[in-house]
This record gives C-alpha cells, structure tokens and sequence, in this order.
C-alpha cells in the first residue's frame, strides 16, 4: 500500500509544481512614456538641408504574455512620439511625430531579488508619420502611413507586488527613410529615436 501511495502521489506533486511554476507567467499589461532624442537627418525634396530637433517624448501602452515555464515573453504594443525641429533651410521648422505598433520579443535574465533585467527587440509598422512644417516656401503636414520599423531595448523590472512592477529601459526604435508627402509636394528624411522610459506593468 506504501509503495501505491508513493508512486500515486508523485504525478500529484509534478503536476502542483509544474502549474505553480506556471502561475509565475501569465497576461500583463504596460503603460510607458519618457523622453525621445530623434536622431539628425538629412531633407531633401520640398525643403533641403540637416535638421536637428529637441528633446522630445514618446508613450505608449503594450499588451503582453509572460510564458512563465522560461525566460521568454512577447507583446503587442502602440506607441506615440514627437519632437520638434530645429529652424533649418531658411526658417523651417516644425513637429515630426509618428505612430507605430510592434511585436515585441524579451528574454528576461535571472532576477536578483526584485530586480529582473532584460533585453528585448520588436518588427512592426508606422501606423502614421507626419512632420508639421511651418515656414519656407511649402508649408504644411507632411504625411505618410506604412514602412516597416525595427527596434532594440534593454532595461529592467522592479516588483513591487505579485502584480505589479516598475519598469524602465533604454530604447532604439528605426523607421528609416520616409518620403513624406503634402499637396503635391515631398520631403525625404529619415526617422530614429534613443528613449529613455519609464512604466508600470500590470499582470492579470
């Protein structure tokens, strides 16, 4: 009867662990904002010269799923950005602002008490970019939607509960080269972002 008990039991016990292992994964989600230094870029078209822009800001929200059973999570996340340039090209200047929605991929490396850091990379889409120029002979808003964007983050999370956790991470998103249109008329330039952000992250 003990060696009955013995091996009725221990499937019992693989299959407790092995689903409060998996309690650790689950749904979450994010809310994120922070600053956004859009690199220089090179126009060409309506307007031609370097632009340079101020500090900006980017945020966003993210809907993810944490596997639980490894170190892999993934995302789908809208984020929004925006900065203004710099007057260039005999008084232009202007707001160039996107949106974009990606899928997000994190590998999430051993936590140090609780101090999880990671890295993560994303493929999606410009959703909208427009640059808002005043100024010049052509003003106007210069849009464009589609185009393929990529982005790198490495950062960390800080629990605070079982549900709930700060996060922060440094982040590189590149849209490339965009041809933005108005009236008619065309700009070229190009789009990359270094944030800095901040978040809160939610797990159902």
């Amino acid at each position: 009867m003990q060696r009955f008990t013995k091996y009725a039991i221990a499937p019992v016990l693989t299959l407790l662990a092995s689903a409060a292992s998996a309690e650790e994964g689950g749904f979450y989600l994010k809310i994120f904002g922070g600053a956004s230094n859009l690199d220089d870029t090179s126009v060409s078209g309506a307007f031609a010269g370097d632009a340079s822009f101020g500090s900006g800001f980017s945020t966003g929200a993210a809907f993810g799923y944490d596997y639980g059973t490894g170190p892999w999570r993934t995302e789908l996340e809208f984020a929004y950005r925006t900065s203004d340039a710099d007057t260039f090209a005999g008084g232009v200047t202007g707001d160039f602002a996107s949106t974009s929605l990606m899928l997000n991929g994190y590998y999430d490396f051993a936590s140090t008490g609780a101090l999880t850091p990671f890295i993560g990379a994303g493929i999606g889409t410009v959703t909208e970019i427009d640059w808002d120029i005043t100024g010049g002979a052509a003003p106007g808003e210069y849009t464009d939607r589609g185009g393929l964007a990529f982005q790198l983050m490495a950062g960390a999370d800080y629990a605070i509960s079982e549900r709930i956790s700060l996060t922060g991470e440094v982040r590189y998103f590149d849209a490339g080269s965009q041809t933005l249109s108005s009236g008619g008329a065309n700009i070229d330039a190009d789009y990359a972002t270094v944030e800095v952000l901040a978040g809160v992250v939610w797990k159902f």
